[in-house]
């Protein structure tokens, strides 16, 4: 005991009295390990990454020789920590192409912090980020400043007015999808024609969506909104719920109750079946040709 407490340094023999020992102030010993644990943390983190790198290409090499197929073509993984663990390992080894489609509107905060840097990594060597969201997102300060500073590095990004499940294909060879609505599963996928087919959904999305890059004019802000109300709209007379409406726009459902109120305003309803039906009154108006009523008969 006493030799770990002089090893730490929380206590100082007296050369002139070996066997006299002086407490040091605990603060200052918190102040000096810290600082060596912080040190000896960061080495390993850099050796790590120089790892990493040094690996790259030999890990591409033998993927090459080897076949992207070896091992199962589908995999099933369960647990939040589990699946971000592998989408962050197959994250960085991508070499070419990452292609991410990121549903629910604005991403929290800390989530964007984190993928900053390796989402810079991913750029600096070259590689071509391409991630679509809804357009709730162009609403979100902190995934508007993301997206500023990642497309003026050299990433792509686009949104969409509709709901999409979550995506992450890698190199075009590797494909992560959930496997459960509340994503504590997801699926692993290596064979070749499914991945391509989520290439190919994703690609399809991605020329029907609309350019991003963290800034929006007055026109472009309005457009969105009016793009919002029309799906919602839309949604609520086809008789969709409150909750599957908000998740198609990407909004909670505190913002979308904040839309839904602004609708019966307007419309002068008082509650929600008011205003699916007076909403579905509008429609067949305005479906219905000249001189006809809402069924299509003749209105005279």
């Amino acid at each position: 005991m006493l030799q770990e407490l002089l090893s730490m340094g929380m206590v100082n023999a007296d050369d002139s009295a070996p066997e006299k020992l002086t407490a040091v102030d605990p603060r200052v010993v918190e102040a000096r390990v810290g600082a060596q644990l912080r040190s000896s943390a960061l080495r390993l983190l850099e050796d790590a990454r120089s790892l990493t790198e040094l690996l790259r290409p030999l890990i591409a090499e033998s993927r090459l020789v080897s076949g992207v197929s070896d091992g199962e073509p589908i995999v099933r993984i369960e647990g939040k920590a589990a699946i971000s663990a592998v989408v962050n390992e197959a994250v960085q080894q991508c070499a070419r192409e990452l292609f991410t489609a990121q549903p629910g509107g604005g991403r929290p905060k800390a989530t964007l912090q984190a993928i900053h840097q390796q989402t810079e990594a991913l750029l600096d060597r070259g590689v071509l980020v391409r991630t679509l969201y809804q357009h709730t997102a162009w609403h979100d300060g902190p995934t508007r400043d993301y997206v500023s500073e990642m497309t003026s590095l050299g990433a792509q990004v686009r949104t969409l007015d509709e709901f999409f499940d979550r995506l992450i294909i890698v190199d075009r060879v590797l494909a992560v999808i959930p496997a459960d609505t509340a994503r504590n599963e997801a699926v692993l996928v290596r064979d070749e024609a499914v991945v391509r087919f989520l290439t190919e959904v994703f690609e399809r999305n991605w020329q029907r969506a609309k350019p991003f890059q963290g800034s929006r004019t007055p026109t472009e802000s309005s457009q969105l909104s009016e793009a919002l109300r029309e799906t919602i709209v839309r949604c609520l007379i086809h008789g969709d719920s409150d909750n599957a409406i908000a998740k198609r726009i990407g909004l909670s459902t505190r913002a979308y109750a904040s839309h839904l109120a602004k609708l019966k305003a307007e419309l002068k309803a008082e509650t929600r079946f008011q205003l699916g039906y007076r909403l579905g009154q509008l429609a067949g108006s305005q479906t219905s040709g000249p001189g006809e009523g809402p069924d299509g008969t003749d209105g005279a």
